[in-house]
């Protein structure tokens, strides 16, 4: 088969996906590394007109107006939108030569009552538009079999048109020596301390904030020694007001404007990383944790089995006391939390973005044969 000509329809920058915009960094970098021979890629990345207000209207205007007249003129031989949020290209580009990545439909199932814990919402009119036209696409890629599932159940698109791709993780994310954990800890303004360190990451409000507040609560009562808890990114109201109503104020601290190049640093500067989510269409916090060595406790909710298997301890995202419990475990037993660190290195080692790649230039290759002989 000659080289395949692919146009990667990618998101605004401005929209600040940051989970799409690592899929889509290393989709592309492995594309061109290991599967050059076989396609060449182009990426079309859309631009606001300058001056222009990237404010919640302003950001749909662009979404659901100037990017589809824009990408008319770019389509490829094969198109590949890497966010489900910008479905309704599909009304644009040839449907019959376009794939989509879709990464969860969390919108969807919370308007559905899909989502244990998580009240229903508003309709969500804009994601409805763009998810029906996912319908029109000859091929889906999911991160995950949890949103395989969705797509089947929800949208009623049938499984042979959809193939499970997980991502793999950036090489950056590995465990760092003593030397480089105190550098990282010195450019994070997280200096040596005797303190237990527990993250908490996320602003979405699927991530269980009060849970995870309430575990880490439980878990002090319990852990005689310094604990501190940290949050990247700024409070949500959510986490605010469980961070006052245990009276946690003391030991909580904001890391805010940290970039995702010193993700990995982050990582190695924490003893634990809590992810107690009530959904994930896949979930990249958990697997850059073991990557680098940090032990991860998550709830069992969605995609996260799919991503942390045997390696991370995992309960019902509504246990605050299961959460709290593998938490002292892994502080105060060291062959446990070895073993966790070993297992988490291991598992997070199968996710490999030149896989990612092998694979997605077989869906492409399926849908330009059937594309040849439709």
């Amino acid at each position: 088969m000659d080289s395949l000509g692919i146009t990667l329809f990618r998101n605004y920058v401005e929209d600040e996906r940051f989970s799409m915009e690592v899929y889509a960094d290393g989709l592309v970098k492995a594309l061109r590394t290991h599967c050059a021979g076989r396609c060449h890629l182009h990426e079309y990345i859309p631009r606001l007109p300058r001056g222009s207000k990237a404010g919640l209207w302003g950001m749909r205007l662009a979404r659901y107006g100037r990017y589809p007249w824009q990408a008319r003129g770019h389509s490829g031989q094969i198109n590949h939108i890497v966010d489900p949020g910008y479905g309704h290209l599909l009304y644009i580009l040839d449907p019959k030569r376009t794939v989509v990545t879709v990464h969860d439909l969390i919108p969807l199932v919370r308007w559905m009552g899909g989502i244990p814990g998580c009240p229903r919402g508003r309709k969500p009119w804009f994601n409805l538009f763009s998810f029906r036209a996912l319908r029109r696409a000859v091929r889906l890629i999911t991160d995950s079999e949890n949103t395989r599932h969705d797509l089947m159940k929800i949208l009623k698109i049938p499984s042979e048109r959809i193939s499970t791709i997980y991502p793999g993780i950036d090489k950056n994310f590995r465990p760092y020596g003593p030397e480089e954990k105190s550098l990282a800890g010195a450019v994070l303004g997280l200096p040596g301390s005797q303190a237990k360190r527990v993250l908490v990451v996320g602003s979405q409000f699927y991530k269980n904030h009060g849970t995870a507040v309430l575990a880490c609560a439980r878990l002090r009562a319990r852990y005689a020694k310094p604990l501190q808890l940290l949050k990247l990114g700024p409070p949500t109201p959510e986490f605010k007001a469980a961070v006052q109503n245990h009276g946690l104020e003391d030991i909580t601290r904001y890391l805010v404007g940290v970039p995702g190049e010193n993700l990995a640093a982050l990582y190695n500067s924490v003893d634990i990383l809590l992810f107690p989510s009530l959904y994930e269409g896949f979930g990249w916090p958990p697997l850059e944790a073991m990557a680098c060595g940090t032990p991860v406790v998550a709830s069992n909710a969605a995609s996260l089995p799919e991503v942390i298997g045997d390696a991370g301890f995992m309960c019902s995202p509504h246990d605050h006391d299961g959460l709290a419990q593998a938490m002292y475990a892994l502080l105060t037993d060291n062959d446990l939390r070895l073993a966790a660190i070993e297992r988490g290195l291991i598992r997070a080692s199968l996710f490999q973005w030149e896989k990612v790649a092998r694979q997605t230039l077989a869906v492409y290759e399926l849908v330009a044969d059937h594309d040849h002989h439709g």
